[in-house]
């Protein structure tokens, strides 16, 4: 038995078991950074192989291109082009695109930052910022993240550039790329600034709107193997069907259906990758009654069928 409150609601429903949690990857330093230099950068197109991991490692995600989400600590978000993420080491991530299709496949570069050089880049920064400010890129519990918002994408010529360096290891590219990361510090703290609307600017029916959808949208991701209905949580969020698709729309950026399909198929991607039940089972678990459907919406959503994924899946290494 579960319990869940909307609007003062209490929400209580029986449902099946659910499959354990696939274990997070931990990846380390040692797989990616040479030898002693403490930046490592890659451009990564997101898809559906990767399982959530998290790192030994100071982590800057910044997202080039596509659309999707980021599972990133307890949190689910909407992501896309120009938003970047401040990564600390032990938070679990997770990038996952809307589809397959090429227009919304997510390119993320990762910039990492070995822990032992943190200390020296936040003491060099307390000494020459600005009252510190910068110094707060660097800090964070696991756990925890802050995601900034590039609105005119003027820091992707800096990550492209300062890949190309690592890439190509030109003469003087190491001094180039601490020299860059130090622009990144005080441009993003500048983003931080400028693009933190003020509480008032929000209106008490927006917010209530948006606590209203961020308490569905968690709803559904915890209980997606379940029967789930639009009617339904319209009725347990006090409002109408139809406005009740409006808002979804709005806060996920897709259909009912197809947030409760994508969800779907995600726990079966996780079930696949981190247990040897049976497809049919795996089906049944997340909340298919028919395998041959399950098998189809899933080749639609991943582009391959449940038991290529599981192969792909299982071959997969590590991923900064």
């Amino acid at each position: 038995m579960t319990t869940n409150m909307v609007n003062g609601d209490i929400l209580q429903q029986k449902h099946p078991k659910k499959a354990a949690k696939a274990p997070i990857h931990h990846s380390v330093g040692v797989d990616h950074f040479h030898g002693d230099f403490p930046l490592y950068m890659n451009r990564w197109k997101e898809g559906f192989e990767l399982r959530e991991h998290d790192h030994d490692f100071f982590e800057i995600a910044y997202v080039m291109a596509g659309e999707g989400y980021h599972y990133v600590g307890e949190s689910v978000e909407k992501t896309g082009k120009g938003l970047l993420y401040l990564l600390p080491v032990g938070t679990p991530h997770l990038f996952r695109p809307s589809s397959t299709a090429d227009n919304h496949r997510l390119i993320v570069y990762n910039l990492c930052i070995r822990t032992d050089f943190l200390g020296g880049l936040n003491h060099w920064l307390k000494g020459y910022g600005d009252d510190g400010e910068a110094l707060s890129l660097f800090d964070g519990v696991p756990g925890s993240f802050a995601a900034v918002m590039d609105r005119t994408m003027e820091l992707g010529p800096i990550f492209a550039a300062m890949l190309k360096e690592f890439e190509e290891q030109r003469l003087g590219y190491r001094t180039n790329m601490l020299a860059m990361l130090m622009e990144l510090a005080v441009r993003i703290t500048r983003l931080q600034q400028e693009t933190e609307p003020p509480m008032a600017d929000y209106a008490s029916a927006g917010r209530n709107s948006r606590a209203v959808m961020a308490a569905m949208l968690d709803y559904i991701d915890r209980h997606a193997p379940e029967p789930l209905t639009a009617e339904q949580l319209a009725q347990q969020a006090g409002i109408s069907r139809r406005h009740f698709i409006r808002l979804f729309q709005q806060a996920a950026g897709m259909g009912f259906s197809d947030y409760v399909q994508l969800r779907r198929i995600e726990h079966a991607c996780r079930m696949l990758a981190g247990t040897d039940h049976k497809v049919a089972y795996i089906a049944k678990s997340s909340g298919y009654r028919d395998t041959a459907h399950f098998r189809e919406v899933f080749r639609k959503l991943i582009g391959m069928s449940p038991s290529e994924y599981r192969k792909g899946a299982a071959r997969t290494g590590p991923h900064a």
